[in-house]
């Protein structure tokens, strides 16, 4: 931990909630937990109880909902900046964009998350507000509440939809304004400019602090259109050279400033870096800065170069010829497969090995098995330890055996950027490819346990153990309905007896309706094979070892979601989602009119195949693990990923029947239909 960034002798680090909703502070708690476990998290409901909350506990990291808005938010920033100004903040806010991450330049208090988000990027964005300060060789702009200024404090009364003057103080005894109408700037002042040229100019000041006063309701309007616009051409218009921004620039005297400190502890700055070489492509600033700080730290020979878009990633990965590519699915120009392909197509990018990470575990894993390069997959959100292992694994097993063949791959379309096809929609993958990739388990770390990363051989040192989590102190959050799970990560690499682990508490029991279509009887009459399909559209859900009576965590009932299905037709995962209505009752029927018999004759079989007029309905029972949990904006239950634990379920007349009652089958295949749901499926009778 950065020597600024330590605790006082006898304290641990904590975190500083300002979130006035329970279920959301209790939700956020439960993540924090997985993503800073070294730190308490302290709750408080508004900024007016922050400020001795703070004294008290003196945070690293302050995050703050800013929907809704927090009054009198920038005098407590400016008050925080003189008592915390080591501190960071995280400010959760609706109406921000990628752009305005992407174009603030320097050295900024505030980082942005919009809302509503996905975990992966909250994740992502703690994650790198209190992990190690390295010295950056791509430049990011996080910094801490000792640089506070008009790039944090122009966006966040635009986002917080004030009616209010920002009124500018800065060296020399310069003063301006900035005013805002329900959030749009709508005028500048400054040295005697109006408008946008004031809006530029204000911009160029160094060291400005802001106030917030009231605005005249008849003060003059000189500034149109969204704020977004026109902050962000004032921010391309006064960007400082590379050089100025790697420049110090010492507080101004006439401008109240904390007294001058150490910044965080960083590498040393080395001339020449000769370790491997990394290029990461990803989307998401606070994840870019969290994978090259992590890797750095653990190996500050890494050279590292990151990329915001697919295209970006590629050419710089032609250029480099880099020995791993970290890389995000879900890009702003091209999808991840398509830059998988792009670089088996060019003879010098072949045999780079890909290790992909993302939240779209389906069409993820579907890349993994159609594309040679990929050698790996992490599903977000994924922690520091996992990285750094995964990553010093492939980097030790070296290139991949990529065969190019330029006749049979595939062209895509909307290669590049502004290309005839560059506004097709996106398809979605199912997960049907040809290649086998297995899983390993990366293992969850233990309540109030220390856990570190696997001591192995260079390149990668392991990294420093984290300590364990602890209970927040300030206000009692108690979980809410539907309970927050931390989802197990995922690591997928061709290892040829891995499986994933799990506990008895992840374990679930299924229960859903299907509809004889046919049924096969053997020469000697048994049932040899049932061909289904889902008679409803919910299904049940209940814990392996739920104790009788109590509640069941998962809620009343679930709608069946996409099904990714592995190489030999089995499931592999699916995607169940949360519904209020309950699951539908099953009604079994043990017979059907026939409509058709049929003679299989390669297996002599008789088939009998079922009509429409009151038809045989059953209850098939599985039990899942629940590989990951996949949350809304508001950090409730989303979706539920599961896994089979095997193949073979249970078929039964009992409605109510548990995961030990029924007769044994083995599915043989499932059919999808054009949404990736479950179709058809074909069941093997085990006793046939």
């Amino acid at each position: 931990m950065p020597a600024s960034l330590e605790s006082p002798a006898g304290t641990a680090p904590s975190v500083l909630l300002i979130e006035e909703y329970d279920a959301l502070a209790a939700a956020i708690t439960s993540a924090l937990k997985k993503f800073a476990p070294g730190h308490r998290t302290h709750v408080v409901e508004s900024i007016s109880d922050a400020g001795s909350a703070a004294a008290e506990k003196l945070p690293q990291l302050f995050i703050v909902d800013f929907d809704p808005p927090q009054a009198n938010a920038i005098e407590f920033l400016n008050r925080m900046s003189l008592a915390h100004p080591e501190a960071r903040v995280l400010a959760i806010a609706s109406g921000t964009s990628p752009a305005l991450a992407s174009e603030r330049y320097g050295k900024n208090a505030i980082q942005f998350i919009e809302k509503p988000f996905e975990l992966a990027d909250f994740g992502a964005a703690v994650q790198a507000l209190l992990g190690p300060w390295t010295e950056s060789r791509s430049g990011d702009s996080r910094g801490t509440l000792r640089d506070l200024n008009l790039r944090d404090l122009i966006p966040l009364e635009a986002v917080s939809g004030a009616t209010a003057v920002l009124s500018i103080e800065a060296e020399g005894g310069r003063t301006g304004e900035v005013h805002f109408v329900e959030g749009q700037i709508c005028h500048a002042i400054a040295s005697g400019q109006f408008g946008i040229s004031a809006l530029h100019e204000l911009l160029r000041w160094k060291n400005a602090r802001g106030r917030e006063a009231e605005r005249d309701v008849n003060s003059p309007r000189t500034i149109q259109g969204p704020w977004q616009h026109h902050f962000l051409e004032a921010l391309r218009a006064t960007k400082p050279s590379a050089k100025e921004l790697r420049a110090p620039t010492p507080p101004a005297a006439s401008v109240p400033a904390p007294s001058p400190s150490p910044r965080g502890t960083k590498q040393p700055k080395t001339a020449t870096r000769t370790g491997k070489k990394i290029v990461v492509i990803d989307d998401t600033e606070m994840l870019l800065i969290f994978v090259e700080d992590v890797l750095s730290t653990a190996d500050p020979s890494l050279q590292i170069t990151t990329a915001f878009t697919g295209a970006e990633g590629a050419r710089r990965a032609e250029v480099l010829i880099p020995d791993l590519i970290l890389l995000d699915y879900d890009l702003p120009d091209l999808r991840g497969d398509q830059v998988c392909e792009r670089l088996l197509r060019n003879e010098a990018t072949a045999r780079i090995p890909v290790v992909m990470m993302s939240g779209h575990v389906p069409e993820m894993m579907a890349t993994a098995e159609r594309c040679s390069n990929v050698v790996a997959t992490i599903a977000k959100p994924f922690v520091s330890d996992a990285l750094v292992a995964l990553v010093r694994e492939t980097l030790v097993k070296g290139p991949p055996p990529v065969t190019v063949r330029k006749d049979k791959m595939p062209v895509q379309a909307r290669e590049e950027p502004g290309s005839a096809t560059a506004d097709e929609p996106k398809p979605a993958g199912h997960g049907n490819g040809k290649k086998p990739v297995k899983k390993t388990p990366l293992a969850k770390p233990e309540p109030e346990a220390v856990h570190q990363a696997p001591v192995v051989p260079p390149p990668l040192p392991a990294i420093a153990p984290q300590p364990a989590a602890h209970t927040p102190a300030a206000r009692e959050v108690r979980p809410v309905e539907p309970a927050i799970l931390e989802p197990p990560q995922i690591t997928v690499r061709p290892s040829p007896s891995a499986k994933i682990a799990t506990s008895n508490g992840s374990a679930v029991i299924l229960g859903l309706g299907m509809q004889v279509i046919s049924v096969q009887f053997t020469p000697r009459l048994q049932i040899g094979t049932i061909r289904a399909k889902p008679s409803a559209t919910t299904l049940s859900l209940t814990q392996l070892l739920a104790v009788a009576g109590a509640e069941n965590p998962w809620g009343p009932g679930f709608e069946l979601g996409m099904v990714e299905l592995d190489s030999r037709g089995q499931i592999r995962t699916l995607r169940v989602v949360p519904t209020r209505r309950p699951a539908d009752s099953i009604r079994t029927h043990n017979g059907f009119d026939i409509n058709q018999v049929e003679l299989v004759n390669e297996t002599a079989c008789i088939q009998l195949i079922a009509g429409t007029v009151a038809p045989m309905t059953l209850q098939l029972v599985a039990i899942c693990k629940v590989a990951a949990v996949e949350l809304s904006d508001r950090f409730e239950v989303a979706q539920l990923v599961l896994q089979p634990e095997s193949s073979r379920v249970r078929i039964t007349l009992d409605p109510q029947a548990r995961a030990s009652v029924g007769t044994e089958f083995e599915t043989a295949s499932v059919s999808l239909d054009s949404f990736a749901r479950i179709a058809e499926f074909v069941l093997n009778s085990a006793a046939a």
